[in-house]
């Protein structure tokens, strides 16, 4: 034995000798110390050299020193999870997290900066430019023009235009690099996008008809002319059309019949300001009560209602009772979200629609309504959700930009990565065409188990660090064999509404309007969502045309009488155009 193990030892001693003639010669041989420090982000920057990564390791250190991240949130992650440690032997990227004891961040960081105390090596906050003004008044962070224009690096100089245009500053200079960024700028994905048609589809078939009789708004009142003749299974009338016009937030901020007003060419979401949504229609500017779609949206539902095809409810309805018709089978079609209508809940445990009649619900693109063009419930914002800074006096540059490049990485798969660690030991693609993937059996049992200290002991979850695509989003993509199939409705509808019937764009100038909150459009803002939340209801049960025509001009008089309408849209034209100026 003794014998075997001496010959080992000179086999391993001649390898090691004809590796280093291999460097010697020019070749790229690396040894077993050398691999995890140009692995993590060799493929963007080139093997590692004696001067360092990116600054001679005389100054910044070695890329698999351990270096230290302040997240600006808490957690109950402990110091070593098992992601940190898969990360430090597959990447050689060694790193410790701090965490916030409060939800306060700027209180947390202000009292750091004032007592002059040592400071992480990375930090990572919210977006919010008044971590930006803290941390570069108190010159505790580098400046990183250099880092976007060095060609030692590739992924953090290549992050779309767009979004460093959108981290400079007005002199032109960058201090963070992006967290939570879309790599699709110009179409970014839409997150659990809930809002549709929601369709009982069993009733479709009762009903004669099929999905495509709701490809046009004739075709959706036909169905709901045909839903209108059906009976539950206790022999009461279905309601054809409901949504629970007063629940949560004032209709003029997201109105539950919102879907409806996009069906009729109405961008519904309100501006960053509050400002309800304005359009661009060839340049000018049409404010949502002026925008004469608006006012044919609400005359549709008005027509509806009066043929007894929309829930005569639906002005006062609350919550509980919306829920509790939907789940009693009185309800043909809802709009708009199925977190308002606990269809989340109610899926869980259901293996097929025996269970209950809403395993039958399935959303469905708006109708087409002649002369409209696609208007949107929502908007995505494809810039950065978080910032990251790198302390100005930190003695590990080396591993921090390393892992900072790698977590840049434009891939679909890079928060996935970030959160879990690389491919192939703590999860796996179970059908990489399908991009469907799974955990490793014995992280799935902890990962999986709803027990918020046994994740946390799994892994940090760092995934504001990275990107997001919509080519691919982990939770709606695991496998799901062995689930019940109700389990999965919620995934595979909020994919289905985000990718393909699309009900969100992304954020535009518009949108990013901003007012003081001494402005006119803050201060009138209550006054304006009164009136809309008295004047839509009024709109919708008006008993006649001549009526609902009535009821539309007084709701026009009284948005400039008690919301100072004509004000909030000067105001709004004037910040728009300074503000595009800038």
């Amino acid at each position: 034995m003794k014998q075997k193990k001496g010959l080992a030892l000179l086999l391993v001693l001649v390898m090691l000798l004809s590796l280093t003639a291999c460097a010697g010669n020019g070749g790229e041989a690396q040894t077993e110390s050398t691999v995890g420090e140009t692995n993590a982000a060799g493929d963007a920057s080139g093997t590692e050299t004696a001067e360092g990564f990116y600054v001679p390791e005389s100054e910044g250190g070695k890329t698999t020193d351990q270096f230290t991240i302040l997240a600006g949130w808490t957690s109950e992650s402990p110091n070593n999870t098992k992601v940190q440690q898969v990360m430090k032997d597959e990447l050689g990227i060694d790193y410790q997290v701090e965490y916030m004891q409060s939800n306060d961040y700027m209180t947390t960081l202000n009292l750091k900066l004032s007592s002059g105390a040592n400071l992480p090596d990375i930090m990572i906050f919210p977006y919010d430019k008044s971590v930006e003004s803290a941390l570069t008044t108190a010159d505790r962070v580098m400046n990183l023009n250099d880092i976007y224009t060095n060609e030692k690096l590739n992924n953090i100089p290549n992050i779309d235009s767009q979004v460093q245009d959108y981290i400079k500053t007005s002199s032109g200079d960058l201090w963070w690099i992006p967290g939570y960024y879309a790599l699709e700028y110009d179409e970014p994905w839409g997150g659990w996008t809930v809002d549709a048609w929601w369709v009982r589809i069993d009733l479709l078939k009762q009903a004669g008809k099929t999905k495509e009789d709701l490809k046009t708004i004739e075709g959706m009142e036909e169905t709901l002319r045909a839903f209108a003749k059906l009976k539950n299974e206790n022999g009461s009338n279905i309601i054809p059309l409901s949504f629970a016009q007063s629940y949560g937030q004032s209709k003029s901020q997201s109105p539950e019949e919102r879907i409806i007003l996009s069906t009729f060419g109405v961008d519904t979401a309100n501006g960053v300001s509050g400002m309800p949504a304005v359009m661009d229609n060839n340049g000018e500017k049409v404010f949502l009560y002026d925008n004469p779609n608006y006012k044919e949206a609400y005359f549709w539902m008005n027509k509806m209602y009066r043929e007894g095809l929309i829930d005569m409810e639906t002005t006062t309805m609350s919550q509980e009772r919306f829920k509790e018709k939907i789940t009693s089978g009185q309800i043909g079609m809802f709009t708009t979200d199925l977190w308002v209508s606990g269809l989340n809940e109610t899926w869980k445990n259901y293996d097929s629609g025996d269970d209950s009649v809403t395993f039958y619900y399935e959303p469905v693109a708006n109708p087409e309504v002649e002369g409209v063009e696609k208007a949107y419930t929502s908007y995505v914002n494809p810039n950065p959700g978080y910032m990251v800074y790198i302390n100005k006096d930190t003695a590990h540059l080396n591993a921090v930009l390393n892992f900072l490049e790698w977590v840049n990485e434009p891939s679909p798969y890079i928060g996935q990565e970030v959160n879990e660690g690389p491919r192939g030991v703590l999860w796996d693609f179970v059908d990489e065409d399908a991009g469907t993937w799974d955990f490793e059996a014995s992280y799935k049992v902890e990962r999986d188990s709803g027990d918020s200290a046994r994740v946390a002991a799994c892994t940090h979850q760092l995934w504001q660090f990275a990107s997001y695509s919509n080519q691919w989003y982990a939770w709606w993509n695991q496998n799901t064999g062995g689930n019940k199939a109700g389990a999965n409705l919620v995934s595979q509808w909020c994919k289905y509404i985000s990718g393909d019937i699309v009900n969100h764009r992304a954020i535009n100038d518009m949108d990013s309007v901003k007012a003081d909150v001494d402005s006119v459009i803050a201060k009138s803002l209550e006054s304006l969502h009164n009136v809309v939340d008295e004047y839509t209801a009024k709109l919708i049960m008006a008993d006649s045309d001549d009526k609902f025509q009535e009821v539309y001009d007084e709701f026009k008089e009284q948005l400039e009488l008690r919301a100072n309408w004509s004000q909030m849209k000067a105001e709004w034209m004037t910040l728009y155009q300074e503000q595009s100026q800038n």
